[in-house]
């Protein structure tokens, strides 16, 4: 069984009333048309609930459903408190099918008498529309007893939630004992099973990265400090988190999996310093000769300007050469975003190559040309939707007037894509050199180390 957190409900108290009592989805199975037209008729002669049978799942703790609205009201004007947020909805739902409506509402409103009944008016219905059987409760926002607005434990979840599971328990029913409420978006979800980068996922092969080169919490905290990441990862701390650069949120660590949570982290870099490395005592005496092949990058880094910018930062994409089969795992930290990105740098390396278009000032003095045109164009279309809009004018005239302006539209459109592209270049370029920089730094960086670890065992 699982409780959703209540949610406030600001605006129109009748509307989730009556959302919660709605005949459609709280009717009882066992009555037949004829049965409720019969109990409409007694229910029309005497209206009190204890009297009436149950024709739907619907009732009240310190009120009646049917009148639930007014006696919400009522206790909000007595304590002059009519303003703000007018009540909490939320509801409780079952994972079993076999249970029985009877039985779901029962479970409910004695979720509903532990958790709010002493203080506050609560309505509770269960609805049979869907294949889980679940109850929805609302509740109003001011207590009858003294006052008081509905506050702290009263309506945190992960505080009353432990109630619902005492009563799964009592009754036979499934609960999770440990519910993970951090669950990624099933955005980032759909993305991941597409093959795309997430947040989440280049995080995970990052953290991975780190802790495979780490032996320690002080050689972790410096391998993400030194990849530009910010964290917290203080021993008092329940979760750990990190901040990526060019983001706002930090990321619990312990959302990327079992692996990441905080004791876990700590007992895989043990591991780690555990771990025995095996050198042989006699060095090798092989002198190894090293050859400077011509290669594709060797190529691309003599075209020069923003052309060569992006085709190089496509290279190190692994998007160039195409027959290249690309490896994610084995980017940069710093270019793992722009894989999403591919094909508007495609289109944007596409542009300066077909216009050989070299550096800034030919970009803006592209983008003029294309601007004119666009002006020219679109004065063209004006007239030509002026000429169809005449009398007289024939058949003939109108029909080639028509395939002008579908011309002239589709040439716009992509003019207008250019000057788009041309807009991107010029905010992108200034980024992709520094990544870059940065990129051929680290790269040069682990190079002069991998040498210098060469020659000690030499």
């Amino acid at each position: 069984m699982a409780v959703s957190k209540l949610w406030p409900v600001k605006h129109s108290l009748k509307k989730v009333i009556d959302y919660a009592n709605n005949p459609d989805k709280t009717k009882n199975p066992n009555f037949s048309d004829q049965q409720f037209q019969a109990l409409k008729d007694v229910l029309s002669y005497a209206k009190d609930e204890e009297k009436t049978e149950q024709e739907f799942f619907c009732q009240g703790i310190n009120c009646n459903p049917s009148t639930a609205r007014d006696q919400f009201v009522t206790v909000k004007e007595q304590f002059d408190k009519a303003d703000g947020i007018q009540a909490y909805h939320g509801y409780l739902s079952f994972k079993e099918t076999d249970i029985t409506p009877e039985k779901a509402q029962e479970i409910g409103m004695e979720f509903a008498r532990r958790t709010w009944g002493k203080r506050f008016q609560v309505v509770v219905t269960t609805h049979l529309n869907t294949k889980h059987l679940h109850c929805h409760f609302v509740v109003n926002s001011v207590s009858f007893v003294d006052g008081k607005r509905l506050q702290n434990e009263e309506k945190a979840w992960f505080k009353f939630r432990h109630t619902a599971d005492e009563l799964c328990r009592e009754n036979g029913l499934y609960y999770n004992p440990n519910p993970n409420r951090s669950k990624q978006s099933s955005r980032y979800y759909n993305l991941e099973q597409a093959g795309m980068p997430t947040p989440y996922s280049v995080l995970k092969r990052t953290i991975d990265e780190i802790i495979a080169g780490s032996r320690s919490m002080a050689e972790f905290e410096y391998n993400l400090k030194k990849m530009g990441y910010q964290y917290q990862l203080s021993p008092s701390r329940k979760y750990w988190t990190v901040l990526p650069r060019g983001r706002k949120k930090p990321i619990r660590l312990r959302n990327l999996g079992e692996d990441y949570t905080n004791e876990r982290i700590i007992e895989r870099l043990r591991e780690n310093r555990n771990k025995i490395h095996l050198e042989p005592f006699q060095p090798p005496t092989i002198s190894i000769r090293h050859y400077r092949m011509p290669t594709r990058e060797t190529r691309i880094r003599k075209v020069g300007g923003l052309y060569g910018l992006y085709l190089y930062y496509c290279y190190k994409l692994g998007y160039l050469p195409n027959y290249k089969k690309q490896n994610p795992q084995r980017l940069h930290y710093l270019l793992r975003d722009d894989l999403r990105k591919l094909d508007e740098l495609t289109a944007q390396t596409t542009l300066l190559g077909s216009h050989h278009i070299e550096n800034t000032e030919q970009l803006f003095s592209y983008r003029a040309s294309v601007e004119a045109d666009i002006k020219a164009l679109s004065a063209d279309r004006t007239r030509l939707r002026n000429e169809i809009r005449k009398v007289n004018i024939s058949d003939v005239e109108l029909s080639k007037a028509k395939e002008q302006i579908s011309v002239i539209t589709d040439r716009l459109r992509s003019l207008r894509k250019e000057v788009k592209l041309c807009d991107g270049i010029a905010e992108r370029s200034g980024v992709l050199k520094d990544n870059l920089q940065s990129v051929i730094a680290d790269e040069e960086k682990s190079k002069r180390k991998e040498n210098r670890d060469h020659e000690q065992r030499r």
